[in-house]
């Protein structure tokens, strides 16, 4: 494929990235109305969601990558801006991978509320469930794995 076509067909995958991590984005923000309104049913879709996303966006990077080798160019962010800029249309290439990188970015941050927001829910699940066993709201033991746990040593709930 020469140079021109190359160019497009960057474009073209450059594109479609934006297009896959705005989705991913979107993905992480129903996920975390799913979460705060506990809504298993839109956990699910979400989840599914991420997976089909992530993906889609680890076949966009290899797809790129083959096309930076073909132009001539490594892989790495500043090989990637070397070839835009040695290309036509090296603003709207440039302009469509920081788009990339902003919504990457974004879904980096949904991500991490996220996960704030589980850990939260795993927290309160924990308090819940050490009062109901009888037992003080504060674990003050650990698992093997160094997570606090209430239960060590504890009879279940219902058990004489």
């Amino acid at each position: 494929m020469h140079a021109e076509g190359t160019q497009h067909s960057l474009e073209k995958v450059l594109a479609q990235e934006v297009q896959c991590t705005g989705r991913l984005l979107e993905c992480l923000e129903a996920e975390r109305l799913a979460l705060t309104r506990r809504d298993l049913e839109l956990l699910e879709k979400t989840t599914l969601g991420k997976v089909q996303y992530t993906r889609q966006l680890e076949e966009l990077e290899a797809q790129r990558e083959a096309l930076l080798t073909e132009l001539g160019f490594a892989s790495g962010p500043d090989s990637l801006l070397d070839c835009f800029k040695s290309l036509p249309q090296a603003d709207r290439l440039i302009q469509l991978w920081e788009q990339v990188l902003a919504n990457t970015e974004a879904c980096q941050t949904g991500n991490l509320t996220n996960g704030g927001i589980l850990e939260s829910s795993r927290q309160h699940v924990e308090q819940a469930l050490s009062i109901l066993r009888g037992q003080s709201g504060t674990p003050s033991l650990y698992d093997p794995n160094g997570d606090a746990s209430a239960n060590l040593g504890q009879r279940e709930l219902g058990k004489v």
